[in-house]
This record gives structure tokens, sequence and C-alpha cells, in this order.
């Protein structure tokens, strides 16, 4: 299980063979209280932490069921810090508060069922992060690599000479099409990739089924082609509304949007600067998230997420599940995400210094290297 502020994912697999059986993918019942995990925290910090943490055992209990799982053999749970924390019933008093500190040390094994929760880097930066390096493998390679997970949190993490380097940015929900007014999970049905042909906006779904919504990918196409064809300032004004059919992307959506590049550009400025290097020194980026392979690459560097001038830059589903899979199926693997942690070291973005003025700056949505 994936343990998602946004969304919980789950994967029932056959430990015989690996093979993945059943995937699902559900809202956690825990946005009712809020879509970030400062405002959960908050919330619980109020007397609601066994509401939240009931709301939360809930939803795995959705997810057990559209898995048809009722007593699985064993089980490895990934999420950020705040998730892992309402699991464990630990407390999120210190996550409140600077430095930010997990009540999560070292990787938790459980019986009765038997289970694997792994560890967290530190401060919001928690287990799937962990999970998502292992399965991208960057942390095999003697390279200088960036790693994004496009979620709530927005981590971003810099790999350099097998140093690991980890943020978390408050990228918001809007990068898993949640608070867009035409946003949608990446679902059947979602439009994932948007073009524009012969004056006319062409529009790709999901399994090519009747629209339902825009997932994050779709969103960024557009922002894309609006920035290109002068419809909207660099600055985030809307100047001409993008509609197909009932679907509208407005000023509020464009905002949001914003925000999220802005937070994630503002991550790896930081990390570059930490690590004193250049986007050229970048050899490699793996970018995963809700809607993973889908993404344009042009575009993400058009709309100022990611910089131009990276040598190779790798779409990749979900990764953080995938790595739970690996420790699933080879418990080896332990011992790699004990590592990956031991590696690890995370920066609290409000530290640094200049951190307001990068932000701000990140938020103009033009071209940067």
């Amino acid at each position: 299980m994936d343990l998602g502020t946004t969304v919980i994912k789950g994967c029932a697999v056959n430990l015989k063979t690996g093979a993945v059986v059943a995937e699902t993918k559900i809202y956690n019942l825990q946005n009712w209280f809020g879509s970030d995990v400062i405002t959960r925290i908050s919330t619980a910090l109020q007397g609601k932490y066994k509401l939240l943490r009931r709301h939360l055992l809930s939803s795995i209990i959705k997810v057990k069921k559209e898995l048809n799982l009722k007593s699985p053999v064993f089980t490895t749970v990934v999420g950020n810090s705040v998730m892992l924390s309402f699991y464990l019933n630990k407390p999120v008093n210190r996550l409140a508060f600077y430095p930010f500190e997990s009540e999560i040390k070292s990787g938790t094994t459980l019986k009765n069922p038997a289970r694997y929760i792994f560890p967290v880097i530190g401060g919001f930066v928690g287990g799937d992060t962990i999970a998502g390096i292992m399965a991208s493998r960057l942390n095999r390679q003697n390279k200088n690599s960036l790693y994004i997970d496009l979620g709530t949190n927005g981590e971003v993490v810099l790999i350099a000479k097998r140093k690991i380097f980890a943020v978390s940015t408050a990228a918001g929900p809007a990068f898993e099409g949640v608070g867009i007014s035409c946003g949608s999970l990446a679902v059947p049905g979602a439009i994932d990739r948007v073009t524009y042909q012969n004056n006319k906006f062409v529009t790709h779904t999901i399994n090519n089924e009747s629209p339902v919504g825009i997932c994050a990918s779709g969103i960024i196409d557009i922002l894309g082609i609006l920035l290109e064809e002068c419809w909207l300032k660099d600055d985030g004004r809307l100047l001409k509304a993008f509609q197909i059919g009932n679907l509208t992307l407005n000023q509020k959506d464009a905002r949001k949007i914003q925000l999220a590049i802005g937070a994630v550009h503002s991550g790896i400025k930081i990390l570059l600067k930490r690590t004193h290097l250049k986007v050229a020194d970048i050899d490699e980026a793996v970018i995963t998230g809700e809607f993973g392979a889908r993404l344009n690459i042009k575009a993400l560097v058009r709309i100022g997420l990611l910089p131009d001038g990276i040598k190779k830059v790798r779409l990749e589903n979900d990764l953080p599940i995938k790595g739970a899979i690996m420790a699933l199926v080879d418990k080896n693997k332990l011992k790699e995400v004990e590592t990956i942690q031991k590696s690890s070291t995370h920066i609290e973005l409000a530290n640094e210094p200049n951190f307001q003025k990068i932000f701000v700056q990140s938020l103009r949505m033009t071209k940067w290297n």
C-alpha cells in the first residue's frame, strides 16, 4: 500500500511469481478534514487524532475490499511521514512545529497481520520517497540525479555521489487533479494529453473513454499551450480560458497549478545550490506521480517546472508502490531501504537562506536552466 495524502493505492501481489494480480486507488477519506498534511495535523492537535486515524483505517479497509484481499500473507506499507504516523498510531505533535520531526526512526515490522512499514527520511519526506528512489535505481548509480514525485507533498531528491538530499515542497493536491474545477485523477476518461493543431485543441483520454475531467498531465499540456499562444502570461494571469465541452480551466485553477510548479521549482533550485551543482551537471532526472509516464517533458520545461539542460529525463508511473512491491517479494530489499534512509539528508526549505525570494521567483512560468 501507498498511503498518500490525497490518494491511497494498493496492489495484490502473488508472492510466488511477483506478479501484480489486482490494483486499485481511492481517495483518502481524510480529505474531509483538509487537502494537505498541515491542516490534518492541526485538526489532530485539536482533539481529533483518533477520528483522523479511523478515517485512514477505513480507507485501507476499502482498498482491501476492492482488491478482494481479506487476509494477505504479508504487506509492505509506504507513505509520507504524516500518513505513516497515523497508521502506526504515533503522535504527530512534533511535525507541527520546527524542526518538524517524525516519531518514526526506522523501519517497523509488525505481526497480526504481518507487515513492514517503511521508515522516513525526515520532516515530511517519508517512506514513499525511499521506495520510489529504490524503484528508480538512482541510488545504485554513481551519477548526479534528480528524483521528483509530483504529489501533494511534492518530494524532490538530489542524489550526488551516492549522497541523498531530500526536500518536501508544499505543492498541494493540484498535481493529483484535486481542487481544480475540471480536475480528475488519472482514471479512464481523464484527459491526459492535449495538443494544439490547426487552431484546435486535440485531446486524448485514458482508455479512449468519454471525458470525465482533466488529470494533471493534461493540465500541464494546456498551460504549455496557453503560454505559447500568449493566452497565459508567465506571471499566471489567464487571458483566455481553456474549454472543451463543459470542462473549463479558469484563473483559480491556473493559480493553483502555478503555486505547485513554483514549489517544486524552488525545491530543485535549493538542492542545486546546496550541492553546488548546475543544471548541466545533472545526468538524469526521474519524474513519478499519479500521472507519471503521461507527462510531456517539453511542457514541463515550458511551464518552468523542470529546468532545461538535464541530459536525460525518465518518466515513470507510481514508483513508490513499485518500491513497496520490490520489498514485498524480496526481503533482501529491506536492507536497501535502511541504507537509503541512512544515506539521506533532509533539508528544511523554510530554513534555507533566501527561500522566500527563491520561491517568489520560481512562480514565474518561464524556461530556466
